[in-house]
């Protein structure tokens, strides 16, 4: 159970500028490691592609069954919430996005004020929860800017492959713009960087760019300076430890169920624990 109570709601928007970053996994084992300590934790997903229907093991979502419901003007607060691993976990729900989203996201253009929609929601009728986590679709417009506007916080999954590292500054660049043209008061605050699906041991680039051997040793023949989260803490932005690939997620996903519960034994999703923390530690705090 938890250790101490949440004194404020955290809603994070796991962003990337790029797909296959993994953000949908970590949304769902952050939502479970989270939910598991006794957080009321809610996953809103903003993507069509509809992932979560799979990783959680969820029915495929109706219009009224979906985010695409909360996201309509006659909205009354009757928020179509999913519980998730109720065997194992009694405080964990979800609001799926998927194929209903496709008219949504045309529709919320209309509105005169579409990039507060949901956090005009959230505000008008308060989600009782926590922790909200927003899993963001690969391009960040618009139901990127919809999570930005609706978040207190941003984490970015970046995957230390050159075409993503090399973007990683037009995602500051739009985290830092969108902030101010949408004049968010108080802004979301940019929580860091996390290089995800790594694989250190069969994946050269990945040990080049993170300056680490196949042991995730610091290796002597790159400068420290120039490896991805030295560069993204020389900018004054936090890198969280790297989360590991593992064909165990893809397993665990295809049946629906975290890493935690398809294999407790395994290490993997320990990776995910300075996250965990951190967002504990903003959750409780004064």
């Amino acid at each position: 159970m938890k250790k101490k109570s949440a004194r404020k709601q955290i809603r994070l928007a796991i962003t990337s500028n790029a797909g296959g970053s993994g953000k949908t996994t970590m949304a769902i084992h952050l939502a479970y490691a989270v939910g598991i300590k006794g957080y009321r934790v809610c996953l809103i997903e903003l993507d069509q592609n509809g992932s979560l229907r799979i990783f959680a093991g969820l029915e495929p979502a109706t219009l009224e069954r979906s985010i695409a419901y909360v996201l309509r003007k006659d909205f009354k607060g009757d928020y179509p919430l999913s519980p998730l691993w109720t065997s194992h976990a009694k405080t964990i729900t979800a609001i799926q996005g998927g194929k209903p989203l496709e008219d949504s996201i045309r529709e919320v253009y209309l509105y005169d004020r579409r990039h507060y929609t949901l956090i005009d929601r959230l505000e008008d009728y308060p989600l009782a929860a926590d922790l909200i986590i927003f899993d963001t679709p690969a391009s960040l417009e618009p139901m990127g800017l919809m999570a930005l506007a609706a978040s207190t916080h941003v984490l970015a999954a970046i995957k230390p492959e050159y075409k993503d590292t090399g973007s990683f500054a037009d995602l500051l660049d739009w985290y830092y713009n969108k902030v101010d043209e949408l004049r968010l008061r108080p802004k979301p605050a940019l929580m860091g960087f996390v290089p995800a699906r790594v694989d250190l041991y069969e994946v050269g680039t990945h040990r080049d760019i993170l300056g680490l051997d196949k042991k995730g040793l610091p290796r002597k023949d790159i400068d420290p300076s120039e490896t991805l989260p030295s560069i993204i803490q020389q900018m004054g932005i936090h890198c969280f430890p790297y989360i590991r690939e593992s064909n165990y997620y893809l397993k665990a996903c295809g049946a629906g169920l975290p890493l935690h519960l398809y294999r407790p034994g395994c290490e993997v999703y320990k990776d995910f624990d300075p996250i965990v923390k951190q967002l504990i530690k903003l959750m409780v705090e004064e």
